[in-house]
C-alpha cells in the first residue's frame, strides 16, 4: 500500500508539473484559439449556432457570437418582411470581422447608417474564417439563397485563388468547383476532433520550436528560384506556376455558379475584391519582400495581380464589380487601416471601407428604400477599460491596506503607496503589451518567452539556500506518500516563494504580482 501511494504522490506531483506547465504556456501566448466552427458534410466547415468565444490578442480583444441559424448577426425574419432589401454578404474572416467586435464591422455600420437614413435595408453576415470562394458560393447554393437576398455581395481575398484548388485546408475537407461551374461529386469526410497535440499549449509550443529549428513545413509551399513560398502567394507572380491555372478555373467556376443562381433568384450581384495591405501601403509591400517574399525580385510580383483577377473575371461573366483600392490608398495616408500582426482591417479600416461601400451600393437599392436623410457614417470613440479597473483596485485594496495598518500608516499614505505599486504593474502589463505588439508575431512570442524565463531565473536565484528546503518538503510528502495533499502543497509553497521573493526584492515585486 505504501508502495502505491508513493507512486500516487509521484504521478501527482508530474501531472502538477505539467498543468503549470501548459498554463504557463498558455499565458505566454500558446493558448490554442478558441474555435466556433464544426465540421460541414457540404462546406467542410461552417458556425456553430449559438455560439460564443473570446479572442484576444496585443491589438484587439473582441467577442464574436452567432445567432440561431450560425451566423454572426441578428436573429433573421423569416419570412423576409414586406417591403425591406435585404443584403446578403459573403466572405472569410474580413466578412465575419476576425478582429474588431460588431460595433465595428463593416457589415454592421452599413445597416446602420441606411437604417439612420430611413432606409428599409437589412445588410447579413454570411462571412465565415477559412472560407475560400468555393465554400462561401457552395454555403450560397445551399442555405445562403433561403435567406431571401435581393443583393449579394462576394467579398474574395487574394488567398482564395489558390485554395479554390485545394481538397481540404488545414485538417478539413473542403469542396470545389469544375471549370464549368459545376460543384465537385465529392464526399467530404469528418476529420473528428483534433489531436491532443494540436488542441494543447505544451504541443503547439513543440510545433513552434520544430519550425524555428527546421523551417516553415514544405508541404504547402513551392519553389520559386532560390527560395520557397506558400502556395497562398502564388496569384502575386507576374509568371504564373502551372498549378495556378487549374486554381483559378476553379475560382472562375465557382463565381460562374454564383452569377447563375443569383440570376434564377432574381437578385443582384456585385463582387468587390478585399484587397492585402501590401498593396494598399508601400511599406507594407517593403516589408513582405523583406519577409515572405525575401530573395525574389521585386519586378517579378505584385499584390494588385489577385485584385485584378477577381475584377476581371467578374468582367469576363458580366458581373458588376467594385474596386475599393483607390478609395483606401488615399485614406491611408492618415492612418493605418489593417492591424500589423492579424493584417485584417482595424476598426478605422471598417470604417472606411463600410464609407466606400456606402457610396457604391446606394444609388442601386430600390427607390422604395429612399434615404429620408443624409448618411451618418462617422468613427466611433473608444475608451480603454483599464482606468477603470484602476480605479476600482486602488480604492479595494488601498481601503483594505489602510484598515490592516491603521496604527502604522498615514490613510492618505497608504493609498498613495498603493496607487504606485498597482501604477507599476499596469504600466508593465499594458507597456509590455505594447512593445510586443510592435515586434512581429515570432520575435514577441520569444522575447515575453524569454523575459519569463528570465524572471523565474531571478526568483530561483532570490530563493538560494531556501530551494533544498522546498525540495525536502516535497521529496518528504512523496516518500510519505501524501498524494492527496500534493496540490495543496505545491499551491502554497509556489504562492509562499513568490511572495517571499516579493517581499525581500522591491525591484522584482511589481513583475511577480504582474504574474498573478
Amino acid at each position: 500500500m505504501r508502495a502505491l501511494n508513493v507512486l500516487l504522490s509521484v504521478l501527482v506531483s508530474a501531472a502538477i508539473g505539467l498543468l503549470v506547465l501548459e498554463g504557463g504556456l498558455r499565458l505566454i501566448g500558446f493558448a490554442p484559439p478558441q474555435s466556433i466552427t464544426r465540421f460541414d458534410s457540404g462546406i467542410g466547415w461552417t458556425k456553430r449556432a449559438n455560439a460564443r468565444v473570446e479572442r484576444s490578442s496585443p491589438e484587439f480583444d473582441i467577442v464574436i457570437e452567432t445567432n440561431s441559424i450560425g451566423l454572426r448577426d441578428d436573429e433573421l425574419a423569416d419570412p423576409k418582411p414586406a417591403g425591406e432589401h435585404r443584403v446578403l454578404c459573403l466572405g472569410d474572416s474580413f466578412v465575419l470581422g476576425y478582429t474588431v467586435d460588431r460595433a465595428d464591422l463593416f457589415i454592421d455600420l452599413l445597416e446602420e447608417a441606411w437604417l439612420a437614413e430611413g432606409r428599409k435595408v437589412q445588410v447579413v453576415n454570411g462571412g465565415t474564417e477559412g472560407w475560400s470562394t468555393d465554400q462561401e458560393v457552395a454555403w450560397f447554393l445551399a442555405e445562403g439563397a433561403d435567406l431571401s437576398p435581393d443583393t449579394v455581395v462576394l467579398f474574395p481575398y487574394e488567398n482564395d485563388i489558390s485554395y479554390c484548388a485545394d481538397e481540404r485546408y488545414t485538417r478539413y475537407p473542403k469542396p470545389r468547383f469544375e471549370p464549368d461551374g459545376s460543384l465537385e461529386d465529392r464526399e467530404l469526410l469528418d476529420p473528428g476532433r483534433a489531436p491532443f497535440l494540436q488542441r494543447s499549449a505544451m504541443g503547439r509550443f513543440l510545433g513552434f520550436i520544430r519550425t524555428a529549428l527546421r523551417g516553415a513545413p514544405s508541404a504547402d509551399h513551392f519553389p520559386v528560384g532560390d527560395t520557397t513560398i506558400p502556395r497562398e502567394f502564388a496569384p502575386l507572380l507576374n509568371e504564373r506556376p502551372d498549378f495556378l491555372a487549374d486554381a483559378e478555373a476553379r475560382a472562375r467556376g465557382a463565381m460562374m455558379a454564383l452569377k447563375t443562381r443569383c440570376d434564377e433568384l432574381g437578385c443582384a450581384l456585385l463582387v468587390c475584391p478585399i484587397p492585402s495591405e501590401s498593396a494598399i501601403d508601400e511599406s507594407e509591400r517593403a516589408r513582405f519582400q523583406a519577409g515572405p517574399f525575401a530573395g525574389i525580385p521585386e519586378d517579378t510580383w505584385s499584390p494588385d495581380r489577385p485584385v485584378d483577377f477577381f475584377l476581371a473575371t467578374a468582367a469576363e461573366l458580366g458581373i458588376p464589380a467594385y474596386d475599393p483600392r483607390p478609395g483606401l490608398r488615399e485614406a491611408h495616408e492618415d492612418a493605418p487601416l489593417y492591424f500589423e500582426q492579424e493584417w485584417h482591417f482595424t476598426p478605422l479600416g471598417n470604417l472606411l471601407f463600410a464609407s466606400l461601400l456606402h457610396s457604391e451600393l446606394s444609388d442601386s437599392l430600390p427607390p422604395a428604400t429612399a434615404a429620408a436623410s443624409e448618411p451618418s457614417l462617422t468613427e466611433r470613440s473608444t475608451r480603454p477599460e483599464w482606468p477603470y479597473w484602476y480605479a476600482g483596485l486602488v480604492a479595494l485594496i488601498g481601503t483594505l491596506y489602510a484598515a490592516t495598518y491603521r496604527k502604522e500608516e498615514n490613510v492618505l499614505f497608504s493609498y498613495v503607496k498603493v496607487a504606485c505599486l498597482l501604477g507599476t504593474v499596469f504600466a508593465i502589463a499594458l507597456g509590455g503589451s505594447a512593445l510586443l505588439g510592435l515586434l512581429s508575431p515570432t520575435a514577441a512570442t520569444w522575447t515575453l518567452a524569454l523575459f519569463i524565463l528570465g524572471l523565474f531565473g531571478f526568483i530561483l536565484y532570490k530563493l538560494g539556500p531556501r530551494i533544498d528546503t522546498i525540495l525536502e518538503l516535497l521529496f518528504a510528502f512523496v516518500r510519505r506518500g501524501h498524494w492527496y495533499l500534493m496540490p495543496l502543497v505545491t499551491i502554497l509553497v509556489t504562492i509562499g516563494s513568490l511572495l517571499l521573493v516579493a517581499a525581500s526584492s522591491p525591484l522584482v515585486a511589481p513583475f511577480i504580482y504582474t504574474l498573478f
